[in-house]
Formats: structure tokens, C-alpha cells, sequence
């Protein structure tokens, strides 16, 4: 795709929600320069179908290499795919896409190709935006900053909550088809005056719909789901957790850091069976949160320094869960995925990038 009158500021693109260095030092190629190609199309979520918008925009920064200063933000149309294309040297390309149209939450994600690849068309699932109900129950902390007003609230008014659509939503989360459990718990709806346990039934529900939106990286429907579920009555471990991971992956190290800090500095307040696994959790979701600092690396020695800092981070978490009990389901998921991301590390690290 051509960059002529599409260039911008990186400080621009940064104030937008994407993060990136210039002017670094070169780093060594690690082959020769190769197109590599990422397309992708936005979708409703809901329906499935093209956008209700006729037209959307598009922001995008390359993360990786580094040493690539390439930013763009142009006004597309929705129904047609949109292409990223640069020569790279490294052995990957990777961009933080940002998508906005008026109807729709704005989506955050990263995508990625290997040097000479062309990956795609990916579907982007756009989150409508909803009428919110103005009261919801008092939460007892102020909500993270970007959470929306008020979850979904029924108009009925009935006390009890319908669970159709959570039950599907767990269902197809058990078995790992995370569209359908997004799309299902998406049509969740929270009444006025429900009872604590339909509160916190709706809660974890939006967390599983968090964690679904996180496995096919869409990260602004994570932000979203998780933003609300921390923002009720007396939320798990999990749920902010969770907030803190979609944070840092994108780009938002930041208030990642300070979830992860309030989770701690409020340990108290979570059930006890929960709170030993919480804690440990923590180590983990702080490691995931330098792994920007990995990419930033500006030299072979620094890379090793930081991924074996990493590494070193990973390890503490996995030999301080070992000990755990009672463990909560998140605890064992997030020991398999910090084993297989000291294995990429090292690999990486081996390979020089």
C-alpha cells in the first residue's frame, strides 16, 4: 500500500493508542529485505456481515523491526479488505491496527507475518456500540479509565436473569470455539435489581468473553468485556487479570502495570480460595508486560539481557505456582502458556532476533 500522504507523526499515532520508537540505531538484517503483506476485512460482530458504516478509519504502526518508521491513517471504505505492505529484513512484520467507525467500538489488535509472507485476509470483528442503561449497581471503586458507563441492562426490569445466552456463551467456551462464545455472550443482558449471584454469574461471563475476544486477538473487544467485568460489584482475580494482559498487549504497559498493582494492593478483598492463585497470576502477567521491551531491544547483547530477564521472570512464576492450593483454572493455563513462551524466547534469542 502506498504511503504517499499517509505518513504521520509517530507522536500522533501514539496519542491514538499505538506505541513506537524512532530514530533507533540499524539493526543487522537478518536476510534480505523481503515484502511481506498483512490484509484483513472488518466485520459486524454481531451479524457477521458488512459494517453498518459505509466508511471506517484506519491507524496502523509498525512494531516491528523497529528500525521500520512507518505509521498511516487513512479513511477507507468498510466493505473492502485493506492491505499493509513493507520490505522487511527481520524475520517478521508486526503492526498495532487501530479501526474506528462511528458505530462501532473502536477495535485495537496486532498482527503479524513472517518476512516474505502474506498473511490473511484476517476478520476483524467490530463491537457495536449500545444504548447503556444510566444506573448500575454501585461498584465500590471507580472503573478503569475507558470503561463504558454501564453493562447491558435488560429493559424488562425483571429481577432474574436470563441465562440462555450465558449457557451457550460456556459451552462453546469449554469447547474452545471462542467466536461462538463471544457471539453468545455479546446478547447478555444484566436486569435492573438482579441478585448478587446473577451479577456475578454476568461478571464471569464477560470475563470468558474477554479471554474468547484475547484468543483471536481482538484486543479492543477484550478491553471492553474485561473493563466492565472489573467495573462490578467485587470482581475475581481473573477478571482483572485478564484486563491487565489486554492492556500491555496493546501497548498500554502502563495501566497494565497499575491494574496488576491494584490486584495486589486489594488482595484481600478476593475470595480465599482465589487468592493464592491471584497472586501468583500476577508474576505472570508482569513478565507478559515486558515483553515490549524484548521488541524495543536495540542490540543482540541487550535482546539477551532482556529475554533471559524475561525468562528468569516466567520461571519464578511457574516454581512459585507449583505450590499453590487450592489453584483456580486460570493458574494452570497461565503456567502452560509461560512454558511455551520461555521456549519462544530462547529460540528467539538463539536466533539472534
Amino acid at each position: 500500500m502506498s504511503r504517499n500522504g499517509l505518513r504521520t507523526a509517530l507522536l500522533v499515532v501514539a496519542a491514538a493508542g499505538c506505541s513506537g520508537d524512532a530514530d533507533v540505531p540499524t539493526r543487522a538484517p537478518l536476510g534480505p529485505a523481503e515484502g511481506s503483506a498483512i490484509a484483513f476485512q472488518a466485520v459486524d460482530a454481531g451479524t457477521g456481515a458488512a459494517l453498518a458504516d459505509e466508511q471506517m478509519t484506519v491507524r496502523y504502526l509498525v512494531r516491528a523491526p523497529i528500525t521500520l518508521d512507518a505509521a498511516a491513517v487513512e479513511r477507507v471504505s468498510s466493505t473492502d479488505p485493506y492491505r499493509i505492505v513493507h520490505e522487511v529484513a527481520e524475520d517478521s512484520l508486526v503492526v498495532e491496527v487501530r479501526l474506528e467507525a462511528g458505530a462501532y467500538h473502536r477495535l485495537d489488535t496486532v498482527l503479524a507475518v513472517g518476512r516474505g509472507g502474506d498473511a490473511g485476509p484476517f476478520t476483524l470483528r467490530m463491537t457495536r456500540r449500545l444504548e447503556r442503561a444510566a444506573a448500575r449497581p454501585d461498584r465500590g471503586a471507580p472503573a478503569p479509565a475507558g470503561a463504558e458507563p454501564a453493562p447491558a441492562v435488560a429493559a424488562s426490569g425483571s429481577s432474574g436473569m436470563n441465562r440462555g445466552a450465558l449457557d451457550e456463551g460456556n459451552r462453546a467456551f469449554a469447547g474452545g470455539n471462542w467466536l461462538q462464545a463471544i457471539r453468545s455472550y455479546q446478547r447478555m443482558q444484566l436486569p435492573q435489581g438482579a441478585s448478587p449471584t446473577d451479577v456475578r454469574a454476568y461478571q464471569e461471563g464477560r470475563v470468558r468473553q474477554g479471554v474468547s475476544h484475547i484468543n483471536v486477538g481482538e484486543y479492543a473487544g477484550a478491553l471492553d468485556a474485561l473493563e466492565e467485568a472489573v467495573g462490578l460489584p467485587n470482581p475475581d482475580g481473573e477478571a482483572s487479570l485478564r484486563l491487565a494482559q489486554a492492556q500491555c498487549a496493546v501497548g498500554r504497559v502502563e495501566e497494565g502495570r497499575s491494574t496488576v498493582a491494584a490486584l495486589e494492593r486489594n488482595a484481600s478483598r478476593l475470595d480465599a480460595g482465589e487468592r493464592a492463585s491471584a497472586l501468583a497470576t500476577t508474576r505472570y502477567v508482569s513478565a507478559l508486560c515486558g515483553l515490549g521491551d524484548l521488541d524495543r531491544a536495540q542490540s543482540a547483547i541487550e535482546r539477551v539481557r532482556v529475554g533471559n530477564r524475561i525468562v528468569q521472570e516466567l520461571q519464578a512464576f511457574v516454581d512459585g505456582a507449583a505450590g499453590v492450593s487450592p489453584r483456580a483454572p486460570y493458574l494452570d493455563a497461565a503456567v502452560a502458556d509461560a512454558r511455551r513462551r520461555m521456549e519462544e524466547i530462547r529460540d528467539r534469542m538463539r536466533r539472534g532476533g
